[in-house]
């Protein structure tokens, strides 16, 4: 008869607990919504805590065997903790196409240096950028998009077995690409600004071509201002539609790979 001792039923446990939470703390510290600023530390812990203990039995079978070795272990808690942070940081890249089209609408209606505390990110945004951030925050819950994001942080123990190598080329370049294909999304969302605002600034030179005694550039800031809050409220709902959909289609071409 096969006796399971207490102290290595309890090392085992204890292990998998920890080697999970690397990844999942490391994860939920950049997820959307959950890991911003404004949000309790003590409220992020528990919900990694939660979220590791749910997760020991199904991945219980994947953790490798606890190590004698200190740098063996190191090597392994470190490993989990890059992957964390590397999925983490490709969801805080998503999130920041919002904020680009943000910026760049705000260039675009003179308001780039009105400014307010952005509570999705923590900094001082436009505040076209800080509206569509915290649409897009509630959206992503609203829409169902949130359960998408918890299961794929089950999947990335398919995509980066537990106790694998790393490859920072590949992750590195997955970063870069991300990067400019959310810097190319938030442009073409911002298009309908940048085409009206170019036609709106021909006019004006053209009319202060004519009327050089005439400031017109201060006469139309008032219009140039609720121009862009009407032109706003008629694309804001198509604006966050494409990126709920550019978001989800980055995480599938993600675990597709």
């Amino acid at each position: 008869m096969k006796v399971l001792h207490l102290d290595a039923f309890l090392s085992g446990h204890v292990f998998a607990f920890i080697f999970i939470f690397s990844r999942m703390g490391s994860m939920l510290m950049l997820f959307p919504g959950v890991g911003e600023s404004y949000v309790p530390s003590r409220m992020r812990l528990m919900l990694a805590f939660l979220v590791s203990f749910l997760l020991m039995e199904p991945l219980y079978a994947r953790i490798p065997i606890p190590p004698n070795d200190i740098a063996q272990l190191t090597t392994l808690i470190a490993y989990e903790v890059i992957i964390g942070l590397f999925y983490g940081t490709f969801l805080r890249i998503l999130m920041q196409v919002v904020e680009t089209t943000g910026s760049i609408i705000a260039i675009q209606m003179g308001l780039s240096n009105a400014t307010i505390l952005n509570p999705t990110f923590g900094i001082q945004s436009a505040l076209p950028s800080a509206f569509l951030s915290i649409t897009g925050l509630v959206l992503l819950f609203l829409s169902g998009l949130d359960h998408v994001l918890f299961r794929s942080l089950v999947a990335t123990y398919d995509l980066f077995p537990p106790g694998g190598s790393l490859d920072p080329g590949d992750m590195t370049q997955t970063i870069i690409h991300t990067i400019n294909k959310s810097f190319i999304i938030g442009i073409e969302l911002a298009m309908p600004f940048l085409v009206i605002g170019l036609l709106m600034y021909v006019a004006l030179a053209l009319m202060q071509r004519i009327m050089p005694q005439i400031q017109l550039f201060l006469v139309m800031l008032p219009v140039q201002i609720w121009g862009g809050f009407i032109l706003l409220s008629l694309t804001v709902a198509s604006i966050m539609t494409l990126w709920l959909h550019f978001m989800g289609n980055s995480i599938k071409e993600l675990f597709a790979v």
